[in-house]
């Protein structure tokens, strides 16, 4: 029987070059990676819904008249902006009411809007070294742990092993498997 490969030891080089800030910043660089995936899903799926595209349950009630191509779907939504932000889930949420008619993308951000902003603060505290990024990265690791992280460390935090949970496991994939479940339910 193969050991777990957590149990496998660590040469001395590999020692020196894995410091704990390094693997910190791994975790982070993972996390922003995985968030950007769901950003990039959040708009996919909403630029193919309001041109008419349905899901597994069907199609979404349009306010307007769909769109022809995603590309004029997506110059809609710019509107004369170059971006728009996926991260914010009020954003999203604004977006889909002003389009969709009780959409998923509505109705899951919404269900789900305390824990996604502190998705998207942790996002945002890896993306920015602000003073205002480290106070919602300190508020979001209170309403998710309760409690701050030395140096407001989405690293750190990331590591943390999540233990309101059945199965105890580490902050990162907690989240991910979060995304992931919700991805499901924004796309059926």
């Amino acid at each position: 029987m193969r050991a777990h490969p957590a149990h496998y030891s660590l040469g001395p080089l590999a020692k020196k070059e894995l410091s704990i800030a390094r693997v910190e910043a791994i975790y982070e660089t993972a996390f922003l990676r995985m968030f950007l995936l769901w950003e990039d899903l959040l708009e996919q799926s909403f630029l193919r819904y309001i041109c008419g595209f349905s899901s597994s349950v069907g199609a979404v009630a349009l306010i307007n008249p769909r769109w022809k191509t995603i590309a004029r779907a997506e110059v809609a939504v710019l509107g004369t902006r170059d971006f728009v932000s996926w991260a914010s889930p009020n954003h999203v949420i604004k977006r889909s009411r002003d389009h969709i008619v009780k959409g998923p993308h509505e109705l899951v951000l919404a269900s789900n809007l305390a824990r996604l902003e502190a998705f998207a603060s942790i996002r945002n505290r890896i993306a920015h070294s602000s003073d205002y990024a480290r106070r919602q990265f300190d508020a979001a690791t209170i309403h998710l742990v309760g409690r701050r992280y030395p140096a407001a460390s989405p690293g750190r935090f990331l590591r943390d092993t999540a233990l309101l949970h059945p199965v105890p496991e580490r902050w990162l994939r907690n989240i991910a498997n979060e995304l992931k479940s919700l991805s499901v339910q924004v796309c059926p």
